[in-house]
């Protein structure tokens, strides 16, 4: 027993100190104050972030403790799942699965300790954005009696059942066959929105795997008893940015009241929890592959018989072809290669789905086309989210910077994104061209350059996939699915081709500072190795 608790807890140590180790898990705390800074705003701030018809509570314990249960438990999950989905897929990329799976560590052992150190993850981000609030309460200054109750009970009562289920399902879209990918992340993102819509349509229930209902009802239901007005207002307490013009009225919240029932309804979703985690280690393979069961079959080779010559077999001949050497790299050489790279993955359905699309781009009315198009624009997104990573991904860099121009290479990544980007598009494209919508026409093509280049400055500052396809996949929900002001960036808002072309533009530049600033740093790297080897020859000598 003693030897499974330490193993547990060495496991989930490393992984909890690898993760405070990364840039990922800074970028995420950074988020966190930030938004514990943002969802508190002064009276005089002209903005609500919790709207109640333009009634708010006083910043007090309860109120911002149900505040800062119901932000995490929405943002977080989307935000935390991408940082920490692939923990298992990290162990096999770096070559430590095999070693893994020699140990007598059971499946049952490994994956949940990869749940549970997720979980403390988790735990230590929750922790952080709960002491961020308790500063705005003491900032803001309407109550400074910090009742820690009113902070404890929402987080325990909502936030750790609700992580728990959030780190069962890391693991488990990591494991499970079909969700590893791009198509994982669309499926969970797809289940985020509809948990969102479920926490709030069903309010109290046993689906309510969020818990924002609980606090959102109680809040909404003690503000209507003081403002009788409130009862004719269409607004029953939402999230967003919603400007005031003045310092609204305020009342006294003091918390929920935890009914036996609603308990009951959380832990229900701890058994969901480890029921995930025991599925997830179900259909673990244990990092088999099908290169490794290749490798596992090596056939016998007889040696001759002494005495007797072993004939060579020419039967089989094969010819390099000659290396040349050329003065200059061909840009259209790099840019053909990364297509064939970008695209090597892609099966033949999914050639036949974009002529598919593109032949319905060009059928169908024009008015129809931009209702439509947002979910085309789903498509390519595993092809986007490579770009500027690669290197990082494969450990290629080193070697790449020895075969050409570091600079020629990320036009040539980015022109190619380019291209096919517009070969998604181009039905739509000619149908604005056939039918002279030349605004439209200037709206998508902007988008065509916009897109690859998010994805090119988010994968070379970042160097994962993750981050590009959390951000796209918000912005696209937002701006292409809700037509929100100024985020719809697929062309439906003709008049805003101007700030997205500014915004290329910007996205462009802060991707190329960043590759020279890598290329630099591995330049210096390198250069610091040479002299040092140079340095050690000559003491020899």
């Amino acid at each position: 027993m003693s030897y499974a608790w330490s193993t547990y807890y060495c496991l989930i140590k490393n992984n909890l100190i690898k993760q405070m180790r990364s840039y990922s898990f800074l970028i995420v705390v950074l988020l966190t104050l930030f938004l514990g800074y943002a969802c508190v705003p002064s009276p005089s701030s002209g903005y609500q972030v919790f709207y109640i018809g333009g009634v708010r509570g006083i910043y007090n314990s309860a109120w911002l403790g149900g505040m800062v249960t119901m932000m995490s438990t929405l943002l977080l999950w989307l935000f935390a799942f991408f940082m920490l989905r692939s923990q298992v897929s990290e162990d096999q990329r770096l070559k430590v699965g095999q070693i893994i799976a020699s140990t007598p560590v059971s499946n049952f052992r490994y994956i949940f300790s990869k749940a549970i150190s997720n979980y403390v993850v988790l735990l230590v981000i929750e922790l952080l954005l709960f002491l961020a609030f308790m500063g705005m309460q003491l900032i803001r200054g309407e109550d400074y009696y910090i009742h820690i109750a009113d902070y404890l009970q929402p987080f325990a009562f909502i936030v750790m059942p609700s992580l728990l289920v959030l780190a069962a399902l890391t693991v488990l879209f990591d494991v499970m066959p079909g969700l590893k990918g791009v198509v994982g992340n669309i499926i969970f993102f797809a289940l985020w929105v509809c948990c969102s819509i479920v926490s709030i349509a069903t309010p109290n229930s046993l689906l309510d795997v969020f818990g924002l209902d609980i606090i959102r009802s109680d809040m909404v239901r003690e503000a209507t008893l003081k403002y009788a007005f409130l009862t004719a207002s269409e607004e029953g307490g939402s999230f967003g940015y919603y400007p005031v013009e003045s310092i609204g009225p305020t009342f006294v919240w003091h918390g929920v009241e935890w009914s036996p029932s609603l308990l009951i309804y959380r832990l229900a979703w701890v058994g969901i929890a480890v029921l995930l985690i025991l599925v997830s280690s179900l259909v673990f393979n244990r990092f088999r592959t099908k290169e490794n069961a290749k490798r596992s079959h090596i056939p016998v080779i007889y040696e001759p018989k002494k005495g007797v010559a072993a004939k060579p077999d020419h039967s089989h001949e094969y010819r390099l072809s000659p290396v040349k050497k050329e003065k200059r790299v061909r840009m259209m050489r790099l840019v053909r290669a990364e297509i064939c790279m970008m695209l090597k993955d892609c099966s033949i359905w999914w050639y036949l789905l974009v002529l598919g699309s593109m032949a319905a781009s060009l059928l169908i009315p024009l008015e129809n086309v931009q209702s439509w198009l947002p979910v085309l624009a789903l498509w390519p997104i595993a092809i986007w989210s490579q770009m500027g990573t690669w290197e990082k991904f494969y450990f290629t860099r080193e070697l790449l910077m020895s075969s050409c121009s570091p600079l020629k290479r990320f036009f040539a990544v980015w022109v190619s994104g380019i291209l096919i980007t517009l070969l998604v598009f181009s039905g739509a494209l000619v149908h604005f061209i056939l039918d002279g919508q030349w605004a439209h026409l200037t709206a998508w093509l902007v988008s065509v350059l916009f897109v690859p280049t998010l994805a090119m400055a988010l994968g070379t500052l970042s160097g994962t996939r993750k981050m590009f396809e959390v951000v796209y996949m918000l912005w696209w929900y937002m701006g292409a699915v809700n037509n929100l002001p100024n985020l719809n960036f697929l062309g439906a808002g003709t008049s805003q081709s101007l700030l997205y072309g500014i915004l290329t533009c910007l996205l462009l530049i802060m991707a190329l500072v960043g590759q020279q600033i890598k290329a630099g740093v591995l330049g210096g790297s390198a250069a610091k190795g040479n002299n040092s080897k140079h340095y050690d020859k000559g003491g020899v000598s």
